[in-house]
C-alpha cells in the first residue's frame, strides 16, 4: 500500500486538507507583495533630466516660459526610445559661474550631478532617493539582481533544510524573519542596508513559498494534485492585485513598504499547523504521522484504522536510509533534472523579465501592470481546466511556445515601420507574460510530481535555483535599453526572452507525463515514472512477478492439496 492509497481512504481533498491547504496558500499573498513591488516599483526609475545649476526651484514639469528657456539654455536634447526628443538625463551644457550667474556654453557638454524627477507616477522610489541614474544606473540592475540572488539562496537552502528538519519549522522561521526585515526596511536610509534587507526578505519569501507548495502537494491525493499545484498561484495573483492597489494609492516607497509589511503578522497562525505526514513517515516518526492521519480522518468524518500506516509500503527502511542527494547519482534523474532546470531558467527569466519590463512599456505603469496581473490570473485559472484535459507536458510545451512567439513577434512591427505601434508591443508583452505565467504553473506541478519523496524538496530547490539564475540575469537583459539606442533597443529584451523560451518548449517534450500518477516515494520509483512498469507497480501488479495459484481452486469442488501451476 502506498501513502496515496491512505489519502484515497481519507479523502483525497477532504475538509481537513482544504483548510490546511488554504492556510498554506495564504502566505503566498505577502510573498507576492514583497517580491513584485520590489522588482517593479521599489527600484523603478522615474522619468528625469539634469537639474538646472543654481536654480533651486527646478522641477521636471515645465513651470512657465522662463523656466523652459532656462532648460533649453542648460540642457541638450537627445532622442528617446521611439524617436521623440527629450532633455538629456546625464549631460549639461558646460557651465561657468561669473559673478554668481551661471552661463552655458552650447557646444560643450559635461556630466550633471543633480537631477529632477517626474512625480506624476511616483512620489519617491529607492532609485530616486539614492540617485541611481547615469553613472549609477547599473545600481538599479544590481539591486534587482541582489533581490533575485536572495531567491537563489532561498531556493538552495530550503530543499536540504526542509528535507532534514521538516516543512513546518522552515515555514514558521522564514515567515518570522521576512516580517521582521520588511518592517525594518522602512527605517533604512542607506543603500547597503536596504539592499541587504531586500536580499534576506526575498530569500525567506522563496524558501517559505517552496516549502508551502511541497507541503500542499503532499497532503492531497493524485486526482486532486493538479488543483493543489495551480491554486497556490491564484493566491500569488491575489497578492499581485494588492500590490497594484498599494502602489497606486501609496506612491511613496516607505509608506507603501509599511502598508504591505505590518498586516503579515497575522500569519502567526502558522505556528499551529501540523507537520507533513509524508515527511514524518519518511523520517521514521510513525506515531506522529498516525496522530496527523487520525486528525485528518476525524475532520473528514472517515472511519480509518489508526494502524493503517503500518501497512504503508513505501520501502520505509530504504527511504529512511536514502539521503536526498542520492538523486544526483541516477543518470535518469540527472537527465530529467537538467531539462527541468533549463525550463525553470527560461521561465524564471521570462516571467520576471517581462514583469520588470513593464516599466519600459509606453503608457501608465499602473495600467500596464494591472493588465499584466489580470491576464496572469486568467492564465492560472485556465490551467485548472487544461492541465487535467491535455496533460502537464503538453500544457507546458504550448505555454512556452506561445511565450516565445509573443516575445519575438514585436520584431515584425519594428521591421515594417520606423515608428512601430506602441500598443502592439504592449499587447504582445502582456500575452507573453500570460503564457509565461501558465508555464510557471505547469512546471511547478511537473517538478513536484517527477521528484521522489526522499528528494522532493531538494529537487524543487535545485529547479527553483535554476529559475532564480534566470531571474538574476533578467534585470540586466531588461536594462539593455539603458545602454543600447536605436529602433531595436526597446524590443531587444523580448527577443532574448523569446528565443530562450522556444528552446525550453522543445526540451519539455522529452519529459514523461505525470497526469494521474502516484507521487514516487523513492528514486527507483521516480526513474520508472511514465513507464508501464511504474503504472503496474502502482496497482500492485508487476509484470516481473508471477503468482502460483492452485488450478483446481478455480473449481468449487477443488481439493485443498491440489498441485500448483504457474499462471502468468
Amino acid at each position: 500500500m502506498k501513502f496515496d492509497d491512505v489519502l484515497r481512504q481519507l479523502g483525497e481533498f477532504g475538509t481537513y486538507q482544504k483548510w490546511l491547504y488554504v492556510l498554506l496558500c495564504l502566505p503566498a499573498i505577502p510573498a507576492s507583495l514583497q517580491v513584485i513591488q520590489a522588482v517593479v516599483f521599489l527600484f523603478a526609475v522615474p522619468e528625469h533630466r539634469c537639474a538646472i545649476p543654481g536654480f533651486a526651484n527646478d522641477t521636471y514639469e515645465i513651470q512657465n516660459d522662463f523656466h523652459k528657456q532656462l532648460i533649453n539654455r542648460s540642457i541638450p536634447m537627445t532622442s528617446g526610445y521611439y524617436g521623440e526628443e527629450k532633455y538629456s538625463r546625464c549631460q549639461l551644457y558646460l557651465q561657468t559661474n561669473a559673478s554668481n550667474v551661471w552661463l552655458s556654453t552650447r557646444n560643450i557638454t559635461e556630466p550633471c550631478h543633480a537631477w529632477v524627477y517626474d512625480q506624476s507616477q511616483f512620489i519617491s522610489t529607492v532609485s530616486e532617493t539614492m540617485d541611481f541614474v547615469c553613472e549609477k544606473q547599473s545600481y538599479v540592475s544590481h539591486a534587482k539582481m541582489l533581490a533575485m540572488f536572495g531567491h537563489l539562496v532561498g531556493g538552495v537552502i530550503v530543499g536540504p533544510l526542509s528535507d532534514m528538519f521538516g516543512r513546518r519549522p522552515i515555514i514558521i522561521t522564514t515567515m518570522f524573519v521576512m516580517v521582521l526585515c520588511s518592517i525594518c526596511l522602512v527605517w533604512s536610509n542607506s543603500a547597503p542596508v536596504v539592499l541587504f534587507l531586500e536580499f534576506v526578505i526575498h530569500a525567506c519569501t522563496v524558501s517559505r513559498y517552496v516549502a508551502c507548495f511541497v507541503f500542499g502537494m503532499e497532503i492531497v491525493g493524485p486526482s486532486k494534485r493538479m488543483w493543489a499545484g495551480v491554486a497556490m498561484n491564484l493566491f500569488w495573483s491575489a497578492g499581485n492585485i494588492m500590490t497594484a492597489l498599494a502602489a497606486y494609492l501609496f506612491r511613496d516607497w516607505k509608506t507603501r513598504q509599511l502598508i504591505v509589511s505590518v498586516p503579515a503578522v497575522v500569519f502567526a497562525y502558522l505556528f499551529f499547523i501540523p507537520e507533513s505526514p509524508r515527511w514524518l513517515l519518511k523520517h521514521g516518526k510513525r506515531e506522529e504521522a498516525k496522530g496527523v492521519v487520525a486528525n485528518i480522518a476525524k475532520t473528514n468524518k472517515v472511519q480509518l484504522d489508526p494502524q493503517i500506516l503500518d501497512e504503508v509500503d513505501i520501502q520505509m527502511e530504504e527511504v529512511i536510509q536514502e539521503p536526498f542527494w542520492n538523486i544526483l547519482k541516477s543518470s535518469v534523474m540527472i537527465r530529467r533534472l537538467m531539462i527541468i532546470c533549463y525550463i525553470w531558467f527560461a521561465v524564471g527569466m521570462g516571467f520576471y523579465g517581462l514583469t520588470m519590463n513593464v516599466t519600459n512599456l509606453s503608457g501608465s505603469i499602473y495600467l500596464n501592470f494591472l493588465l499584466f496581473i489580470i491576464t496572469e490570473a486568467v492564465a492560472y485559472i485556465s490551467c485548472f481546466f487544461l492541465m487535467d484535459r491535455i496533460g502537464r507536458k503538453l500544457l507546458l510545451c504550448i505555454s512556452l511556445s506561445l511565450t516565445g512567439a509573443a516575445c519575438i513577434l514585436p520584431l515584425v512591427a519594428v521591421l515594417v515601420s520606423d515608428t512601430p505601434d506602441k500598443l502592439v508591443i504592449n499587447i504582445l508583452a502582456i500575452i507573453g507574460n500570460t503564457c509565461a505565467s501558465a508555464a510557471i504553473c505547469a512546471i511547478f506541478t511537473v517538478t513536484a510530481e517527477l521528484m521522489p519523496t526522499t528528494s522532493r524538496t531538494f529537487g524543487m530547490s535545485l529547479s527553483s535555483l535554476s529559475g532564480r539564475a534566470g531571474s538574476l540575469v533578467s534585470p540586466y537583459i531588461v536594462d539593455l535599453t539603458m545602454y543600447i539606442s536605436g529602433r531595436f533597443s526597446q524590443i531587444l529584451p523580448m527577443l532574448i526572452f523569446g528565443g530562450i523560451s522556444i528552446l525550453a518548449a522543445l526540451l519539455a517534450l522529452l519529459l514523461p507525463e505525470t497526469l494521474y500518477k502516484n507521487l514516487p516515494e523513492t528514486i527507483k520509483e521516480a526513474e520508472i515514472l511514465g513507464t508501464n512498469a511504474f503504472d503496474e507497480d502502482a496497482t500492485g501488479a508487476s509484470p516481473t512477478h508471477v503468482e502460483l495459484i492452485p488450478l483446481e481452486c478455480l473449481r468449487e469442488d477443488a481439493p485443498e492439496d491440489s498441485n500448483n501451476v504457474l499462471l502468468a
